[in-house]
């Protein structure tokens, strides 16, 4: 090896090494609150969603902009309040389909950066639903930051069609979660 080259490779060295975030911290783990950035998702609710002939089963909510921001980067997901048992609410990840005599029904939606829009869509005759399938429907939006969904043990470790997964992974405070009317 060219000795010339030996102090070349301990500077290189010594910079890697000191390489560290404003705050002193690498900046790698962040999740957990004691390395790096402390990225939080958006977590909220939006009630009284009605689907109806009038509306063509469909709903918009436009995000709040003081409150709600969504990045192109970032995965927007959907649960509908499926049941209830007792004061613990069931989440089922749209889009939802449902079987009914020979026909699908199927909740889903789409979304911008300021808005997103619920739906039914399927083979059913929609005029025909009963009510607890299109009054007062209840959604949970959990925005997740792209420095989640990109984590190696984010995409192994986390379900995302299992709320209660995406909750503990996110560490969700459900007292603390908003809700919005739907319009």
């Amino acid at each position: 090896m060219n000795k010339k080259l030996i102090p070349i490779i301990f500077i290189f060295a010594a910079i890697i090494q000191s390489c560290s975030g404003p705050d002193g911290r690498d900046g790698i783990d962040g999740i957990d609150g004691k390395d790096g950035l402390n990225i939080v998702g958006t977590t909220f609710d939006v009630t009284g969603v009605n689907f109806n002939a009038g509306n063509e089963y469909s709903a918009s909510f436009t995000f709040p902009p003081a409150k709600v921001e969504v990045f192109e980067s970032d995965a927007v997901l959907v649960y509908r309040e499926w049941a209830v048992d007792g004061d613990v609410s069931v989440w089922r990840l749209l889009p939802q389909t449902v079987l009914m005599s020979g026909n699908l029904l199927q909740y889903n939606f789409d979304h911008t950066f300021t808005e997103a829009f619920f739906y039914l869509d399927g083979n059913v005759n929609k005029a025909t639903l009963p009510a607890q399938w299109t009054q007062n429907q209840v959604f949970r939006v959990v925005i997740v930051p792209s420095a989640f969904t990109s984590r190696k043990d984010a995409s192994m470790n986390v379900d995302y069609s299992d709320y209660e997964s995406v909750k503990k992974y996110l560490n969700i405070d459900e007292s603390k979660i908003p809700s919005y009317s739907a319009k």
